[in-house]
């Protein structure tokens, strides 16, 4: 902190706007100054800007040459004040600040809807793979979890009003290391995924990106998925071209087959999405609001396909969702639901089935980038934040 308020006493007299690299060597440094040095900063392309040990990131929108090899090879064991301020430099000093203090580290990526969280960690895991010299199995480990990136994105990323890629859950990704620095395996821990988009999305919002690309299949006719526009948990959103979600569902079907998915897995993940579009379709009618429900006629085929695609039998996922039994004193009594009820039990199922489907993918991922990993002595986690929004009128995912 004597070095910090030295140095800015020689700064606060002399510097210019935007050539500050560490804003928290400025003696005065309030809001209105943090963006103009911000903004100043990043007009010159300069994206990246330290506030003492926070590196703050302002996306550029647009690609930028400052990731290739001269970059990788100047964020090599460097200080902090011999570079500027980059998000390689972070990678390098978590991965030797593990090797020189013996201890574990933590990066925190945080930001609104946008920011480039997502691509920031991804950076982040490329350069400390880059930094530990792990030869082959290493860079196979590093190609696998950059695999694994578009694959997480499909199930779970949406469309926002603030975000076209959205990224709707938490992630936190965790290198393991030997004592000499190896890396020997990966694991990625995903939570708070947004169920509540599988059945409701805000007014100018999608659901999440792999129901729409799911249409774009060559399963899609065996499913008996038509057009997104007849299913009620994806109608009423402008869809991409057709050609560019065709390009999109191959792409996460690559990642499937390059990270270890079987063919038999893959099919069973296709029978549950459709599952759950199909079962957005199942309406129910009741006589008047308290009376008992049943399915309505015409939806019957649509719980005919939820209970082949789920290989049920038809009258017990009838029985669970119009009802419920319990038994009293001995005796087993059957309650039907209201409509309204129905309608809450049925996308309940649909969130559960999307819930557990998401969680088992990332446990499976865990498996196929996981090796050797109890012989690890350090970690390096990295905390990939889904973004805050601020909108005029929030909601609870907001609140979240």
């Amino acid at each position: 902190w004597k070095f910090f308020c030295s140095t800015s006493m020689e700064l606060q007299s002399s510097y210019q706007a935007g050539e500050v690299e560490d804003l928290a060597k400025l003696t005065n440094l309030d809001e209105e100054i943090l963006v103009r040095e911000l903004r100043t900063r990043y007009n010159a392309d300069k994206i990246y800007t330290y506030v003492g040990d926070i590196l703050v990131a302002v996306n550029p929108f647009r690609p930028l040459s400052i990731y290739g090899a001269t970059e990788r090879l100047l964020y090599s064991h460097k200080r902090k004040h011999e570079a500027p301020p980059h998000i390689m430099a972070v990678a390098d000093a978590a991965y030797h600040d593990m090797l020189s203090s013996r201890a574990s580290q933590c990066c925190i990526v945080s930001g609104e809807s946008g920011a480039g969280k997502t691509e920031s960690a991804k950076f982040v895991v490329n350069h400390i793979i880059d930094l530990c010299h792990a030869g082959t199995e290493g860079q196979e480990l590093e190609k696998k979890i950059l695999q694994v990136n578009p694959l997480l994105e499909a199930f779970g990323n949406a469309k926002t009003v603030m975000n076209d890629n959205s990224s709707r859950f938490g992630k936190y990704s965790e290198l393991v290391f030997d004592s000499n620095g190896r890396v020997l395996g990966a694991k990625i821990t995903e939570y708070l995924l947004e169920k509540s988009r599988v059945v409701c999305q805000q007014q100018g919002e999608q659901n999440f990106h792999i129901l729409y690309y799911i249409f774009a299949s060559e399963e899609a006719q065996a499913l008996k998925l038509d057009s997104p526009e007849n299913f009620t948990y994806v109608s009423g959103t402008i869809l991409e071209e057709q050609e560019e979600l065709v390009d999109e569902y191959q792409e996460m079907r690559t990642a499937l087959n390059s990270v270890g998915f079987s063919a038999e897995d893959q099919k069973g993940i296709m029978c549950l999405l459709a599952a759950v579009l199909h079962c957005g379709n199942i309406c129910f009618e009741a006589i008047s609001e308290q009376d008992p429900c049943h399915v309505a006629p015409s939806c019957r085929a649509s719980l005919h396909t939820v209970a082949s695609l789920l290989d049920v039998e038809l009258s017990v996922l009838e029985e669970s969702l119009i009802g419920y039994s319990t038994m009293t004193r001995g005796e087993l009594i059957h309650r039907t639901y209201t409509e309204s009820k129905a309608l809450d039990c049925r996308d309940a199922l649909a969130k559960l089935l999307y819930g557990r489907l998401f969680s088992w993918i990332v446990s499976s991922i865990n498996v196929l980038v996981g090796s050797n990993m109890q012989a690890g002595v350090f970690e390096i986690g990295i905390l990939d934040i889904f973004g805050f929004e601020n909108f005029d009128v929030n909601s609870f995912e907001q609140l979240c």
